[in-house]
């Protein structure tokens, strides 16, 4: 992997990741556009990464796949520090949910008063990077069928 290409996907990553937790606050459409947005990160950080290199052959779709998921994971964790900064009342909007819902036992509401909340909020911070690494992939891939064009002679 060429520095060139890394700086393409932390450039890619750090777009989606940005752009994804603003659309994350649209109340109805915001998920769909977050992972529209991540998956437009991993095809822009493969666009910059082949912009300045010559048309290849074929597509390199597990070059763009590479480029993708590091670009996957450069969103997923921004966005969870993001998240993390500017919302950090998701612990106990979680606590508040359960508590709400019938038939969720004690135990698991004596549980969550600790540090099982953050336990719980962590898990669903790498569920997220994880979505992130996947659908950035797949922007990744596209990328490549797209950017790296047949050679026509």
């Amino acid at each position: 992997m060429t520095p060139n290409r890394l700086k393409a996907a932390a450039i890619g990553g750090g777009a989606a990741g940005i752009a994804s937790q603003i659309a994350s606050t649209i109340p109805f459409a915001g998920t769909c556009l977050s992972c529209a947005f991540v998956l437009g990160g991993g095809l822009l950080a493969v666009f910059l990464a082949t912009r300045s290199e010559p048309v290849a052959e074929r597509p390199r779709y597990g070059e763009g796949a590479l480029i993708g998921a590091l670009a996957g994971v450069v969103a997923g964790i921004l966005s969870a520090i993001l998240t993390r900064i500017f919302d950090d009342s998701i612990t106990e909007e979680l606590r508040t949910a359960l508590s709400d819902t019938e038939g969720v036992p004690p135990e698991v509401l004596e549980a969550l008063s600790g540090d099982g909340a953050s336990l719980l909020v962590g898990l669903l911070y790498l569920v997220g990077i994880f979505f992130s690494v996947v659908f950035s992939t797949i922007g990744g891939v596209i990328g490549a069928a797209v950017f790296y064009g047949r050679r026509t002679s």
